[in-house]
């Protein structure tokens, strides 16, 4: 009964050596309860134990530390080197690589909002401009006498349709007032059938003549 209840041996270490904290696989032989202070238990099958120890019987100092868990021994090792615990801020890893950049606006559409609003701009720049542009540019003085310019309309009608050429004589002895020659260009606006080309112009001809 006494050997029943024997305290069950431990018969293998993994790993071994182990490092501070670390997760340490034991394999026992026996059926009494086993011991394994001061490593608490973290997992069970059957006869394998999953220890680890944060105690700080288990912390090493300078060099390793030799822990009797369940009869056998295990080294534990530092994490750190004496060098480490002398320059801790050379032993830590430093981010060097860039975070991947986080936008409010897509680059995209933050282009084509802009490229929308300066289009915006321009044309709203332009209507603001453009009655001052307007009084800049020159405008166009026609110096000729009215009679000057049904004239020159009457020319032009010789080669056009009828309609114009009846209004362009209508004009000229408009322009020309009591003249006998406004009496002349009348009679050829409403003649029948139409007034023809050559006529015109010969009327043309003669008022150009006396002026």
């Amino acid at each position: 009964m006494t050997a029943a209840l024997a305290a069950a041996v431990v018969v293998a270490l993994s790993p071994s050596p182990a490092h501070f904290g670390e997760i340490v696989t034991a394999t026992v032989q026996g059926s009494g309860p086993p011991d394994f202070a001061p490593f608490v238990v973290r997992g069970h099958h059957g006869d394998t134990y999953e220890l680890q120890c944060l105690d700080p019987a288990c912390v090493p100092g300078p060099g390793p530390r030799t822990v009797k868990v369940g009869g056998r021994a295990l080294v534990i090792l530092p994490r750190t080197t004496a060098r480490q615990v002398a320059e801790p801020s050379r032993a830590f890893e430093r981010q060097t690589a860039l975070p991947p950049p986080d936008y409010r606006i897509r680059p995209g559409l933050l282009e084509q909002l802009l490229l929308a609003a300066a289009a915006a701009l321009a044309l709203a720049a332009g209507w603001l401009a453009w009655p001052t542009l307007r009084r800049l540019v020159p405008e166009r003085v026609d110096s000729r006498t009215p009679l000057e310019r049904a004239l020159a309309l009457s020319r032009a009608s010789l080669r056009r349709g009828a309609d114009d050429r009846r209004r362009a004589l209508d004009l000229l002895a408009r322009a020309l007032g009591r003249d006998a020659a406004a009496r002349d260009a009348l009679d050829l606006a409403w003649s029948e059938p139409e007034p023809e080309p050559a006529h015109i112009e010969r009327l043309v001809d003669t008022i150009e003549a006396q002026t």
